[in-house]
């Protein structure tokens, strides 16, 4: 007996009372002009390919047998084109492809894009599995069912290193102890043989992690022969802990997390070195990131929101991270390597015993000695000559096997040997090449009466003169003549390569810069982009002194850069460090000022620079990145000290970058780059 359908209440058939209720059978009558065809009745068409439609877009649409277009399916696959009217359609590509440009070939996050949004996990989560085990089964549903890119491009391998990195990479290492035999091969093989694990590539992409990392273990774990089972699950219990501990880190933060993979991990395993990687390597996370967002794979409201915010700071690396490539090639610029050129090198190494050794302070009445360690490890103390005529005596004694006394620094010291006593100087002014009575009696390239090689009239080989037949002169042979000295050391008027030097002459012309300009303070640190400022395009020339109208012709031609300190030490970005060839007063990290000028003493840790770069470079910068590097401070001159401006400007004299004139410094050697974003593991910790 079928059940009876209990009618609704009154109460219940408020809102609806209005709506008419409709039961089958009877079915609707069909609106008049429209023919239902029974199913008995309908025949299956296919899709047109020859039948053309009149039409804007004929050839791009497809028809049905009844002449209805098709509808395109949101996932694409490899047999989706338009089936009509294709004879029409090949002949016209194949005209076409001629006259045309070549296909621009797609990027694989391009190819990526379309469908993504449709790909989904395998089944719904149970409520009851943990959201590590989630994370595994996200990861794993990622990989598979998806049209990876060549081994060539990278993109599996950093697929690989970020899952090592969170923690989703399963050891793919399978430890077993090596057999009598095969431990009996390794002897006997010269080169080196691998570690006694056999690795299982299955789930990777052949990755071969840096062995920086701590979880590159891993991959590797060399067992000798004492090593027993208990020791072996050890290894393999603490390298379980540390992927575990990798997870939860994700878990709790996954900002953080994608931060320093971004940024100092990258930099770590060498991955900013190559151009792929700086590209691909956000594409990948955004595409993980998104496919665990939109599956809710951890449906916490903490874990959405930490996951968005990683999303934010992917889409900043998108960007971020292929400019750092590119500024490396772009800077140093024309201009700051013209002021290397004409100001010469700041930087280079430097040697200190002691950093905090001030310049007025007095050495402590100690001997200085140094610990040398031989091959057998037996250390020895040296004591170290206190003056330099000492370290001069000594070091000419040991060398030539002779005893010579030292009259001072810049005087001669009298050699002995078994015919002759000659006189040298400690700096010649010309020991390499002139023909002075302060050269070596019988050395290389003396030009006396000893017989020495280069001799002038002797029979030795390469004399010169009548008695050697090496080096012939006479009056056609310029080279060899008695009265040119000899030069073994030519200057060097052309550089190595072909390439001109670079000269702020093709950037200036004519100018007095070098004149009226010099270098001030040389800061060795990393700053970050505060500001970019482009040449005024309504600032007038000036009429003053030439260091007025040199500064002007700066602030014309080329950009400005306005550079803040970064503001914290990381692993990669030491602190704030002045140079020996700095000039000018520097305030220090206790505060007290060191040297001595005029103008405002520099502070390297509050102060902003303003760097000088070309017009050109900019299109490479990005606000809040960082630049680590010599910055070369550009001051007047003594006696072009900036007083009092008497310059007359016209009505359009005053520009947006007047408040930084007076500033300027240039880059003389790029030593890091940094996204905004950068942090090391050490300060997440």
């Amino acid at each position: 007996m079928p059940s009876r359908i209990a009618e609704p209440s009154a109460a219940d058939t408020t809102a609806t009372q209005d709506l008419a209720f409709i039961t089958f059978p009877p079915f609707p009558k069909p609106p008049p002009g429209v023919t239902l065809i029974p199913f008995k009745d309908f025949r299956a068409r296919g899709i047109q390919l020859f039948e053309v439609v009149g039409g804007q877009n004929e050839e791009d649409m497809e028809l049905d047998g009844l002449g209805i277009p098709t509808v395109e399916l949101r996932v694409k696959h490899s047999t989706d084109e338009c089936k009509s009217n294709t004879r029409k359609r090949k002949r016209k590509k194949k005209t076409a492809g001629v006259d045309s440009a070549p296909a621009r070939k797609v990027p694989w996050y391009e190819e990526w894009e379309e469908g993504e949004d449709l790909r989904i996990t395998k089944g719904k989560f149970d409520s009851n599995i943990s959201h590590v085990d989630r994370l595994f089964h996200a990861a794993n549903d990622f990989r598979v069912n998806r049209t990876w890119p060549p081994v060539t491009s990278g993109v599996g391998q950093l697929w690989d290193q970020f899952r090592l990195y969170v923690g989703l990479l399963v050891n793919p290492a399978v430890y077993r102890k090596p057999t009598k035999d095969e431990a009996d091969d390794d002897d006997d093989d010269d080169c080196d043989s691998p570690s006694n694990t056999q690795i299982n590539g299955e789930d990777t992409f052949g990755l071969a992690p840096s062995l920086k990392d701590p979880a590159s273990s891993t991959y590797s774990v060399e067992l000798d022969d004492h090593d027993d089972d208990e020791g072996l699950q050890a290894r393999k219990s603490d390298l379980e802990e540390q992927r575990e501990e990798k997870l939860m880190v994700f878990l709790n933060d996954p900002e953080k997390s994608v931060t320093i993979f971004l940024s100092s991990y990258m930099r770590e395993q060498g991955l900013i070195w190559s151009e792929r990687n700086l590209i691909n390597a956000p594409h990948l996370l955004s595409f993980f990131l998104n496919f665990v967002l939109r599956n809710r794979v951890l449906p916490k409201a903490s874990h959405e929101r930490g996951i968005r915010s990683a999303l934010d700071i992917v889409e900043l690396a998108k960007k971020e991270l292929p400019l750092t490539y590119k500024i490396g090639q772009a800077l140093p610029d024309v201009f700051s390597d013209g002021c290397k050129e004409c100001f010469g090198r700041k930087g280079g190494i430097e040697w200190s015993f002691d950093d905090h050794l001030k310049a007025n302070d007095q050495p402590a009445p100690v001997d200085a000695t140094i610990t040398v360690t031989d091959q057998h490890g037996t250390e020895t103390e040296i004591v170290l000559p206190d003056t330099e005529e000492t370290a001069l005596k000594d070091a000419i004694e040991d060398n030539v096997d002779m005893e010579i006394q030292v009259t001072n620094t810049r005087t001669t010291a009298l050699v002995a040997n078994a015919n002759t006593i000659a006189p040298i100087t400690t700096a010649p002014p010309d020991i390499w090449s002139g023909d002075t009575t302060d050269t070596v009696a019988g050395g290389w390239g003396a030009t006396g009466d000893t017989g020495g090689w280069g001799s002038v009239g002797s029979d030795t080989w390469g004399a010169i003169g009548d008695g050697g037949t090496w080096g012939p002169a006479d009056d056609n042979d310029e080279w060899g003549a008695d009265s040119a000295p000899l030069s073994f050391a030519p200057e060097v008027t052309e550089p190595s390569w072909l390439s001109p030097p670079p000269s702020l002459t093709s950037l200036l012309g004519p100018t007095s810069f070098p004149l009226t300009h010099s270098t001030g303070v040389v800061e060795s640190s990393t700053r970050r982009i505060r500001a970019i400022h482009l040449p005024p395009k309504d600032k007038a020339k000036i009429k003053g002194d030439t260091a007025e109208m040199v500064e002007d012709e700066l602030e014309r031609r080329f950009a400005r850069v306005v550079m803040s300190p970064w503001g914290r030490e990381e692993n990669d970005i030491p602190k704030p460090f002045i140079r020996k060839t700095s000039r000018g007063a520097v305030v220090m990290p206790d505060g007290e000022v060191e040297g001595s000028g005029s103008g405002k003493p520099h502070n390297p840790y509050e102060d902003d620079i303003v760097l000088v770069l070309e017009p050109t470079v900019l299109d490479t910068l990005s606000l809040g990145m960082g630049l680590g590097g010599l910055w070369v401070q550009i001051v007047r001159e003594e006696n072009e000290a900036p007083k009092k401006s008497n310059g007359k400007r016209g009505k359009k004299s005053k520009g947006p970058l007047d408040e930084l004139s007076g500033n300027y410094w240039y880059l003389e050697e790029l030593m890091g780059i940094f996204p905004s974003y950068f942090m090391s593991r050490e300060n997440a910790k």
